[in-house]
């Protein structure tokens, strides 16, 4: 079995509703220690590491049905507090070519080649069906840009003693609105069976891709910069 990292992406949006939400309470400080420690027990159960024979040229490709990419949007109202918003879609396609050897930089090293995501950003769904139509409709104008591209054509990633979980910062061009930018996202890859499962997260300001955040006016303003949430699992094909 192989394994490693991979990356990715992606993608986005974000927006209101015509009326005012009134923000969940916090949860208490018990709670969120209890859910911590949930957390990392599950962490502490699902990714052993192990160690992995070396591999070449192995095409990996996305299984849409196994994953989400997002956004998550900061919304303050100007009358009351700040809530985020989330939308995610799993019209996800894409592949890599991976490679695990030995290298000059570290015990080992994950090599990446023709990594190529695309993800239809006008199935991007929240809790509210008037802010998803605003979002194709006005600011990301998804329905008329309906894809969100997000590539890297060779890159060299240093692994500690041929890991089969990696943790790091990637960069890769993101491309939305047909702006092409440079852009970082932290992932943690690992490998759990014969999948790759890739956790990604990134925060871009809507500015860089050509529009304004949403915001209505003596309402509500969306806050920038809005994060990008990528859960991606991918096979060997």
């Amino acid at each position: 079995m192989k394994k490693f990292f991979i990356v990715l992406f992606l993608l986005f949006a974000f927006c209101g509703d015509n009326s005012e939400q009134t923000p969940q309470p916090e949860a208490s400080s018990t709670d969120t220690t209890e859910a911590t420690i949930t957390a990392e027990e599950e962490s502490t159960t699902t990714t052993e590491i192990v160690q992995l024979d070396s591999f070449e040229g192995t095409v990996y490709e996305i299984l849409k049905d196994k994953s989400r990419v997002g956004y998550l949007a900061p919304k303050q109202f100007l009358n009351s507090g700040l809530e985020t918003v989330e939308g995610v879609t799993s019209e996800i396609i894409g592949e890599f070519t991976l490679e695990l050897s030995e290298c000059d930089q570290s015990d080992s090293c994950l090599y990446i080649t023709n990594l190529l995501i695309r993800v239809d950003i006008s199935t991007l769904k929240s809790n509210n069906s008037i802010r998803d139509s605003a979002i194709k409709s006005q600011w990301l104008e998804s329905k008329l840009f309906p894809e969100a591209v997000f590539k890297i054509d060779e890159l060299v990633i240093p692994n500690k003693n041929f890991d089969s979980k990696v943790e790091d910062t990637i960069v890769g061009k993101l491309s939305i609105r047909e702006i092409e930018l440079d852009t970082p996202f932290s992932i943690t890859a690992s490998l759990v069976g014969d999948e790759i499962r890739i956790q990604g997260f990134s925060e871009i300001d809507t500015t860089w891709f050509g529009f304004d955040a949403p915001t209505k006016f003596n309402a509500w303003e969306v806050l920038n910069p809005i994060g990008l949430t990528v859960d991606l699992v991918a096979k060997q094909k």
